[in-house]
């Protein structure tokens, strides 16, 4: 590109136009002297008319040229300006003198000096600002609980929180920024792989799936969403994926789900037997007086049974929100289990079941919750019953020492396969076992049983064998 051509400077200008000038005073200074040498009258005032103009004419100019020196330095350093993209590749420089034009010119240099300082600073801050946003982001974000990872072209992992890489490591991948994020959560290998791939090809910006890495929800899901991420100053796309493992939700939503339909039926049995009494007791006439009580006794079972239902709704409902209480006071140990097995004794006599009991002579008192103790230990010894062939025994033993209270409730039931023994304890929890599933149950029983435990102070273990029997122990301190 062409450079533009460098101006006359001021002074220059000025000066030719004076010569100009005093050329054409010169001329007329001749043309006289010509018109007086014509009339004799130029010898004597020659070299006066000569040397005048001259000297005059130079005078002027080494005038003119001091008075325009100035403005010709500034119109120099302003043409230099104009030639650079920016004032911090300009050299401008001061001008000497005590003249206002000096001073004025002088002043505009330092302010702009001042200001061009000021901006420097501003940009400085600007980019550490920006830096230190940026380190702040990544900061905030490495400490979020919530798996969050970026990606860019073709799923490659950018940046992982600390979170997002915990979870990959306990999908036992240990890399991952690099790396495909399909590969780092095994989308590919999950149950319904297709079905994430149609969406990930269809579905463009927002959008979120799950991966369901088994069979089964106790296999494990994974929630996945994904935000674009534009950049503004590069049009570069990125994405934003947050990961939510949502087994757990999913779990107490199907468990919610049973236990209304197990809720219903639990309602329904007992409303309709007690219905069906009442109203043969009501219309029905000549019936005797011991089928009179037969009916009667069933009736206030089955109200027996419907109130140790929603007892147990109460309680789970106390469980909920922290609320279940104990109301401790002395007890006595052998009169409680004595209650305990009088309680179960008429289910285990329909069953044809035995119950080998192996209680101590004697057994200190105890400060406990008896009402809700006793319930528990109910709790136990019916569920072994329930699930326990008929004719099959049921054994019930106790052990006390200075410490602790031991209670074993061992039996020869169905059983329970490793896989459901960690969940037994959950609410509305039943086995997927069909012989468990023809047995009425809510769940409930064994996670107030273990609340109950927990809150004076013990534990409880299992021990199971499918199709071989199921072992619980009660330790409690005394």
């Amino acid at each position: 590109m062409a450079t533009a051509a460098q101006p006359v400077p001021l002074n220059r200008r000025l000066v030719t136009k004076y010569l100009m000038f005093g050329l054409a005073c010169l001329l007329l200074c001749l043309a006289t002297s010509l018109a007086l040498a014509y009339r004799n009258s130029l010898i004597p005032l020659a070299g006066i008319a000569v040397t005048g103009p001259i000297v005059i004419l130079l005078i002027g100019a080494a005038v003119l040229y001091q008075s325009t020196r100035l403005n010709s330095l500034i119109e120099q350093q302003l043409h230099h300006v104009s030639q650079v993209t920016s004032l911090n590749h300009a050299e401008i420089r001061c001008l000497t003198g005590s003249d206002p034009v000096s001073q004025g010119w002088n002043a505009i240099l330092d302010r702009i000096s001042h200001q061009q300082v000021w901006t420097n600073l501003e940009e400085r801050l600007s980019e550490a600002v920006k830096d230190l946003k940026q380190e702040w982001v990544v900061r905030t974000f490495q400490q979020l609980p919530t798996p969050i990872a970026v990606t860019e072209d073709s799923f490659q992992i950018a940046f992982a929180n600390q979170a997002f890489e915990a979870l990959a490591q306990g999908l036992g991948t240990t890399q991952v920024v690099g790396h495909s994020l399909l590969d780092v959560l095994q989308c590919q290998s999950a149950a319904n792989a297709d079905e994430i791939t149609d969406k990930l090809t269809r579905q463009n910006g927002n959008g979120a799936f799950e991966v369901h890495r088994g069979p089964t929800i106790h296999d494990g899901v994974l929630q996945i969403s994904r935000h674009p991420l534009v950049d503004k100053a590069t049009d570069a796309c990125q994405e934003i994926w947050t990961v939510r493992d949502i087994t757990q939700q999913l779990l107490a939503d199907a468990l919610r789900n049973q236990f209304v339909l197990t809720a219903t039926h639990e309602l329904r049995t007992p409303l309709g037997n007690i219905k069906a009494y009442a109203e043969t007791l009501a219309l029905e006439e000549g019936i005797d007086v011991d089928q009179q009580k037969e009916f009667c006794n069933i009736i206030n079972a089955e109200a027996t049974r419907l109130s140790r239902f929603v007892d147990e709704l109460l309680n789970i409902s106390q469980m909920e929100s922290g609320s279940l209480n104990l109301k401790r006071h002395e007890t006595d140990l052998m009169r409680l289990l004595e209650e305990v097995m009088d309680h179960v004794a008429p289910e285990m006599k329909s069953k044809e079941i035995t119950l080998d009991a192996h209680l101590p002579p004697k057994l200190t008192r105890m400060c406990l919750d008896k009402d809700k103790f006793t319930s528990a230990l109910v709790n136990l010894l019916g569920n072994a019953t329930k699930y326990t062939p008929t004719g099959g025994r049921v054994s019930f033993t106790v052990e006390q020492t200075l410490e602790n209270l031991a209670i074993y409730v061992e039996d020869s039931g169905v059983g329970i396969s490793q896989d459901e023994v960690p969940h037994i304890f959950e609410k509305f929890f039943r086995s997927a076992d069909n012989r468990v599933r023809e047995v009425s149950g809510n769940g409930l029983g064994l996670a107030f049983t273990q609340e109950v435990v927990r809150l004076h102070g013990g534990k409880i273990d299992v021990h199971s064998e499918l199709d071989k029997g199921t072992r619980f122990t009660v330790t409690l301190p005394c």
